[in-house]
């Protein structure tokens, strides 16, 4: 998950479809590529739309432009984005007023190749700074079939989420994590699994997850779990835990939320509080089913001390 995912879960969130969301690669791009090709027409120059931003002209309805990586562009582009936002139309149509921009880039300090922004440029806009925020990370993992193991571990380890260090080429990060989890195969040899972690998140994070990973990996199978939740065995080991609250809050429905709660409710309190409210988010039907309630009641004490 990066800044481009999370800009299309905000047109999402607009109901904004996915076919009027553009992610535009500044740096990719000519000048030409934004104002139009020029020709010449009776003796005048002309500019000839651009297809990119043409779909989204006036009288076509909501949309999402995303203008990616700003700040690593030169001043040429920076310019041509001043005007561009602040007139929201080139050189031959107008944008419709339901047509929303976004910038995204990363910080100078960040070395990731930002430079500071032009001042009329970030006059024009609302500057925003975005903080990693595990519990978003993880609706967001559960949602998108992260792996539950590696959904787990995080929880366990929150601090690895983004433990970024600008001197390093390879961080742990929202995105890296991802990408491991999701990409690389479960199933390599041992040695190959561990050189595909550290080439994604660095040796140190790379170990602590391999190692959790074999732990995690011994968690009772959910469907046992479900099949007969007043006597499956519950795990000690805190990395176990977090992966079967994981896996049911993300899998829970109202025909089989009554186990899970039988099951979850045998867990310290802190488990079942993150059970509750992972799987009520996903699916607000379960809050209004009686075994919530007489969980939300005989847990009275805790959910308010944790208020």
């Amino acid at each position: 998950m990066g800044k481009s995912d999370a800009c299309i879960q905000i047109g999402r969130n607009l109901s904004i479809p996915d076919a009027r969301i553009l992610i535009v690669h500044v740096n990719n791009h000519d000048i030409v590529d934004f104002t139009g090709v020029p020709s010449v027409v009776g003796g005048q120059t002309i500019f000839n739309p651009t297809a990119m931003f043409y779909q989204f002209r006036q009288g076509t309805g909501p949309g999402l432009i995303v203008l990616e990586e700003l700040p690593q562009s030169s001043v040429h582009h920076q310019t041509w984005a001043a005007g561009f936002i602040l007139e929201r139309r080139t050189a031959t149509f107008e944008l419709d007023p339901e047509v929303r921009i976004v910038v995204t880039g990363n910080r100078v300090e960040d070395r990731a190749g930002a430079k500071t922004m032009l001042t009329h440029l970030t006059n024009r806009l609302y500057e925003f700074e975005m903080e990693t925020s595990l519990e978003d990370w993880c609706e967001w993992a559960v949602a998108n079939n992260v792996d539950p193991k590696g959904i787990a571990f995080l929880r366990m380890r929150p601090n690895l989420l983004n433990d970024f260090d600008s001197t390093q080429s390879v961080n742990p990060t929202q995105r890296s994590w991802t990408q491991l989890f999701k990409e690389v195969p479960d199933d390599l040899p041992a040695d190959l699994y561990f050189a595909a972690c550290t080439a994604k998140v660095g040796e140190g994070a790379a170990v602590e997850w391999v190692a959790a990973r074999d732990v995690i990996s011994q968690t009772p199978s959910i469907d046992a779990i479900r099949r007969d939740p007043e006597i499956t065995p519950v795990p000690e080991d805190p990395a176990i835990r977090y992966a079967i609250t994981t896996a049911l809050s993300a899998t829970t429905d109202p025909d089989i939320f009554d186990n899970d709660v039988v099951y979850m409710r045998r867990f310290p309190r802190e488990f079942q509080m993150l059970f509750m409210t992972t799987s009520t988010r996903f699916d607000s039907r379960l809050a209004s089913m009686k075994s919530f309630t007489d969980w939300a009641i005989a847990s009275k004490d805790f959910l308010v001390g944790t208020t």
